[in-house]
């Protein structure tokens, strides 16, 4: 063995060596095994509506029975994608299964006249109120997909059933975990556009200042801010093994997402075009980093003062703005209520447009001027690459809510749906408390790390933490939201 190399698997020094100089893995692995996301929804969703279908009055997807249903095929095709174990079993029987359900759902009675207005058209024209938000099923789903995502990986990285060509990527390369950070950013953002909607207050529709816009945005910092400052005590005080080259000796994630909502106000302030700010934003950070000194700067610099001690974080923040705007001006989109039936199926192509956009960037950059993805810096092709992933992910999902929909009869399809027909209930819960939730699963993780010799576990071992780990960092939303407490 390099006498260079840590041998002691239970010491701090292995633990970060471990988890250094990695260099991911394919994009077609990364979407193969992301791919159980989509298909473990499309499952749901099929066996939710045909079972609604066949029964309305009766339907009920608060039950035991739906629960177990929801654990079995949102967590254990993710249990099986993340380890490496049975990816393509668990892809094969989620298409069979999905097929199966979808097969029992009858179509919709024929109209004659299919040029006729759909019946579900009055029902929107109906309940439209400009300045409107109610919640989309599809968002929901989708942000509480990245997050349990998310709180699984922070975990399993640190045992052998963990693959580590999944975990962050050193430099420059693509991995699930790379893509995982991105996405809760981006996610953060299509949310976040909630801020700078026109909201309607006793009928009327206003725009927030910007001083109201900045106030907000502080409320929303300072807690996070708070467990960023937290976070950095409590892991020098127990000599947590760190990743200096992840975001920076003194950085850490929180610090990020606790700056995000105050620079936002400040750059719609310059200019209100979110979409044109964050590309602006992404081709001169690209720039200086690729034809200036910037860039060897940022690669190779001594940590010698708080700003090259902490240049991974501090930079990488210009492209995870970038990347949060860049959710912003999806939401937009996305977000307020459709005025029409046909508002809404238009959507779809909106949400097109900006996954293609990404996409063609996204090339241009990697492909043909050769700069590679960083997660590390938060580089254009980085952020590209989140962006298009996201905007597919979440296009896919409002064509599986189309298309499932729109074949139950009119009168099941306009209202009257009952709690746990839209979204599933542990997914609500979770999307509802979602920071609370990923403020859980990393303390879990800490304890997790400082009582247990992960490393040493066997496979059995493993599974089984990783296993009640996941129901841990839920129980707590899963609570909260059957009390009705929403906290963040």
């Amino acid at each position: 063995m390099d006498p260079l190399v840590p041998s002691d698997p239970t010491t701090k020094e292995y633990k970060e060596w471990r988890v250094s100089d990695l260099d991911g893995s394919s994009l077609t692995e990364i979407h193969m095994v992301l791919s159980t996301v989509v298909l473990s929804y499309w499952c749901w969703k099929c066996k939710t509506a045909a079972e609604f279908h066949r029964n309305p009055a009766k339907f009920s997807g608060r039950s035991w029975q739906h629960f177990v249903f929801e654990c079995t095929v949102f967590l254990v095709p993710m249990f099986m994608a993340l380890t490496d174990h049975y990816l393509y079993t668990a892809l094969a029987v989620l298409i069979g299964t999905g097929i199966y359900y979808r097969k029992q759902i009858p179509n919709a009675p024929h109209r004659a006249d299919k040029w006729a207005p759909d019946p579900r058209a009055d029902s929107f024209k109906q309940s439209y109120a400009p300045g409107k938000i109610t919640p989309k099923s599809y968002l929901s789903i989708y942000r509480a997909e990245m997050m349990l995502l998310t709180c699984f990986c922070i975990l399993a990285v640190d045992f052998n059933v963990f693959p580590l060509k999944f975990a962050k990527v050193e430099t420059f390369g693509t991995s699930i975990m790379d893509l995982g950070v991105g996405s809760f950013v981006f996610s953060a953002g299509v949310v976040g556009a909630k801020s700078v909607l026109p909201k309607r207050v006793d009928g009327k529709i206003i725009t927030l200042s910007l001083w109201h816009r900045l106030k907000a945005g502080l409320r929303t910092s300072l807690p996070v801010l708070v467990l960023g400052v937290a976070r950095f005590v409590l892991t020098e005080s127990v000599d947590y093994q760190k990743h200096a080259t992840e975001y920076g000796t003194h950085w850490n994630f929180f610090f990020t997402l606790g700056l995000l909502p105050i620079c936002v106000p400040l750059g719609l302030s310059v200019y209100d075009d979110l979409r044109v700010t964050s590309m602006v934003l992404l081709v001169v950070y690209q720039a200086l980093s690729s034809l200036t000194p910037l860039g060897n700067w940022l690669e190779h610099a001594d940590r010698t003062n708080i700003v090259s001690a902490n240049r991974e974080g501090i930079f990488s923040f210009v492209g995870y703005l970038a990347m949060f705007l860049l959710g912003m001006s999806l939401g937009q989109e996305v977000l307020p209520d459709a005025p029409t039936f046909k508002a809404r199926r238009m959507r779809l192509v909106s949400v097109l447009g900006v996954w293609t956009t990404a996409l063609i960037s996204f090339f241009l950059f990697s492909f043909v001027l050769g700069i590679e993805p960083s997660r590390r810096f938060a580089n254009a092709p980085y952020c590209f690459w989140v962006a298009g992933f996201n905007a597919a992910m979440l296009w896919v999902f409002m064509l599986i809510e189309e298309d499932v929909d729109s074949k139950l009869p009119p009168q099941l399809a306009r209202a009257g749906r009952p709690a746990g027909y839209e979204v599933p209930v542990i997914l609500e819960a979770i999307n509802v408390n979602s920071l609370t939730t990923f403020l859980v699963a990393n303390l879990l993780t800490g304890a997790i790390n400082i009582q247990v010799e992960t490393l040493l576990c066997s496979t059995v071992q493993s599974m089984l933490l990783l296993g009640g780990y996941t129901l841990m960092f839920m129980l707590p939303a899963l609570l909260l939201y059957r009390t009705g407490i929403r906290l963040r």
